[in-house]
């Protein structure tokens, strides 16, 4: 090639290199312009963020220096009732408590039977504060205002949000409304190197109820019964960091069970879920993110190789599209009928064909066990210290501190434990748009899963009726007044976090002692 040919390729080159390097710093200028405007934005969000709290806050402090305390008691129970309540103690309320939609028919008057003891555990949980804090405080408004006796104990640790910030603001409401009330906060109970999870769990509830042995002494309620009193031990309401209505807490009230329960409902885990299931994610997916038409999503969605490349997907960002799959119920580790048998993420939740046949129709059921992120129970086997949140001992199943609890109430005779399965909480904001329609309301009518049905004060006394022995092919003959009943087990491994349920052997099942 003679030298003008090699200086024309140069040139070409060198032009093109040019070209390519403006046309890179443009790109680079450009992705830094949109990091700077996402930064700017994202300070607007937490500026706003700010502005919300410090306004509940400000709220709240204004509650504090109210000194009409009957007023505003009488405001919450007010609200709490869904009737309309006037004068600026109210406008106070209505800073820091919506308004929620309540049934009626709930009675109010000596539910608690002795006392309604709140416990919850908590930690990095600012997501579900300030809906805790609403809906607890009406429910504490309501339950007071027709002469029950409360308590609100709150053990928080090692949080690394503003879960503490949001309690604090919780217990300045607390002094306004005189709710008496024992708040841990940055409590100091760790999980210790090699400790068991269900150990350190067990500890963290313990802790949470620690408050209610001494409330017998110091107030004359959660007493333990005694011979010649007809006295009974209270309620203890147990919250996990869900996300719930006081129209849940009133609606398990109602049932003069030992333990009464709703359903946990969550977004479906990826590895959980049917290819079909799948397949309406990704439809779902593309008709959000894309803007496609339906009935051309769903098309896509039947391409084998996309759905192939979407499992992939969605297995690597499974957090942020959880809002597009599935609602499921969630604690079926703990969760069993009555005849012993693990629930089922999917409806009709219940192994059991009669059980079965009352979910179906929104009916409450009799189980064998349940927690489901709130539970009512029975305070008087804690306060006579026959029960306690424990870890599971040697040849019994490597159960949930919960499900220990129900096989010890069993044991000693407190074996009313019911499931309603209208009452549904869920744990983030995809559940709730699934559940209560981006909270436009408070019941969770038209959600996913069962029919809800509303509630009826005859399922109470018929659900009370029904036998607490039902499937007779998974008991075992009584051997001093005791009987045995097969009931499911998923041992969680030594050492492990989370129930491998998929491995073989994980499963089985295991003998219960039953009193008669």
């Amino acid at each position: 090639m003679s030298f003008l040919g090699r200086l024309s390729r140069f040139r070409l080159r060198r032009n093109f290199l040019q070209r390519l390097g403006l046309f890179s710093s443009r790109v680079i200028v450009l992705l830094l312009i949109l990091a700077t405007i996402n930064q700017f934005f994202n300070g607007i969000n937490i500026y706003r963020a700010d502005v919300k709290f410090h306004a509940v806050r400000s709220a709240a402090r204004r509650l504090k220096d109210l000194h009409d305390y009957i007023n505003l008691r009488q405001c919450f129970a007010l609200l709490a009732n869904g009737k309309d309540a006037e004068g600026a103690t109210c406008d106070y309320a209505r800073l820091v408590l919506p308004l929620p939609s309540v049934e009626d028919r709930f009675t109010r008057q000596g539910v608690c039977a002795g006392g309604c003891f709140f416990a919850t555990n908590v930690r990095d949980a600012q997501r579900v504060m300030p809906n805790y804090m609403y809906h607890l405080i009406l429910t504490l408004g309501s339950l007071s205002s027709h002469d029950n006796p409360i308590f609100v104990s709150i053990y928080e640790s090692g949080s690394k949000d503003r879960t503490s910030d949001w309690l604090r603001t919780l217990g300045e409401v607390f002094d306004a409304l005189s709710i008496p009330n024992r708040l841990d906060l940055g409590g100091t109970i760790q999980r210790e190197t090699g400790e068991e999870r269900i150990h350190f769990l067990a500890r963290l509830r313990s802790a949470a109820i620690a408050a209610l042995y001494g409330q017998c002494a110091a107030r004359g309620y959660f007493c333990p019964p005694s011979e010649g009193r007809n006295n009974a031990s209270g309620r203890i309401i147990f919250l996990n960091d869900v996300l719930f209505t006081s129209t849940d807490i009133m609606r398990l009230l109602q049932y003069p069970a030992d333990m009464v329960c709703g359903l946990d409902m969550g977004m479906a885990a990826e590895p959980d879920m049917t290819d079909r299931e799948h397949q309406e994610t990704l439809a779902a997916y593309l008709q959000a993110k894309w803007l496609l038409p339906s009935r051309f999503a769903a098309s896509l969605s039947r391409l084998g190789k996309l759905r192939k490349h979407w499992r992939k997907f969605h297995k690597k960002y499974e957090p942020h599209l959880r809002e597009f799959g599935p609602l499921f119920f969630y604690d079926k580790w703990v969760a069993r009928d009555i005849s012993g048998r693990m629930f089922t993420n999917r409806e009709p939740y219940v192994a059991y064909q009669p059980s079965i046949d009352r979910v179906v129709a929104g009916r409450p059921v009799r189980v064998h066990c349940c927690w489901n992120g709130l539970a009512v129970i029975n305070a008087e086997p804690f306060v006579r210290k026959v029960v306690d949140f424990r870890e599971h001992r040697e040849n019994e199943c490597s159960a949930s501190e919960c499900s220990l609890l129900c096989d010890d109430m069993w044991r000693y005779g407190y074996d009313d434990i019911i499931m309603d399965p209208n009452v549904r909480v869920t744990y983030d904001a995809a559940g709730v748009n699934k559940l209560f329609k981006a909270f436009t309301t408070s019941l969770p009518l038209g959600a996913p899963g069962v029919a809800y049905a509303p509630f009826n004060p005859a399922d109470v006394l018929d659900v009370m009726s029904l036998p607490k022995h039902d499937d007779v092919t998974r008991e075992a003959g009584a051997v001093g007044g005791h009987f045995t009943r097969e009931v499911d087990c998923c041992d969680l491994k030594k050492g492990a976090d989370m129930v491998e349920f998929r491995d073989k052997g994980v499963c089985h099942t295991t003998a219960v002692t039953l009193k008669y």
